[in-house]
C-alpha cells in the first residue's frame, strides 16, 4: 500500500494522539472530517492500523521487574512451534514473543512483580511447555528508551513526502 504525505501525518498523529477525535484529527491534517475519517477506515482495512490501546505504565500496574528470555526448543516442526505459541498466548506476562534466528528459537518480553515471581513463570510455566529444552534470561536494570510509535517518514515503500 503506497502512503501519501496525508496518510502519514495521520499515521504519525494517531500514534502520538490515539484518542484524538475525528473532527481534531480533520483539522490537524487540513481536510474536513469526511475523507479524513474514510482515509483512517482505510489504513484500518488495510491493516496499517491494527488497533487502539492505552499504554499502561508497568511501575504504577505493579509489575516493574522485566526481563528478556531466550528460549531454545529441543525439536522444531510446525506442531511443536504451534504447540509453544498456544501455550505462550496463556502466559499474560509475556508481553511479546518473536521467533528469531541464531541459537536460541524464540525471544520473550516478561514482565513480573519481582525475581520470585519471574523464576516462578519461568520454572512452573515457560519451562514446563512441551518441548522446551532451555532458556536464558537476560534482566532489564533500566529502560532509558521505550517507545510504541513506529517511525513512519521515509520509512515506508512507496511514501511520497
Amino acid at each position: 500500500m503506497a502512503f501519501d504525505a496525508t496518510d502519514i501525518r495521520i499515521l504519525e498523529t494517531l500514534q502520538e494522539e490515539g484518542r484524538i477525535t475525528n473532527a481534531d484529527l480533520a483539522a490537524r491534517i487540513g481536510l474536513t472530517p469526511g475523507p479524513v475519517l474514510a482515509r483512517v477506515n482505510k489504513l484500518e482495512s488495510a491493516g496499517v492500523i491494527k488497533n487502539y490501546a492505552a499504554i499502561v505504565d508497568r511501575d504504577a500496574a505493579g509489575l516493574p521487574f522485566t526481563a528478556f528470555v531466550s528460549v531454545i526448543m529441543r525439536a522444531n516442526g510446525r506442531v511443536v512451534e504451534q504447540n509453544f505459541l498456544n501455550a505462550i498466548q496463556g502466559i499474560p506476562e509475556v508481553l511479546e514473543c518473536h521467533h528469531i534466528a541464531g541459537d536460541e528459537d524464540y525471544l520473550l518480553k516478561v514482565v513480573a512483580e519481582n525475581a520470585r515471581h519471574y523464576e516462578l513463570h519461568v520454572l512452573e510455566r515457560i519451562l514446563e511447555i512441551q518441548d522446551v529444552q532451555r532458556v536464558k534470561s537476560i534482566i532489564v536494570l533500566s529502560s532509558p528508551k521505550t517507545e510504541t510509535k513506529v517511525p513512519i517518514r521515509g520509512q515506508l515503500l512507496g511514501a511520497r513526502q
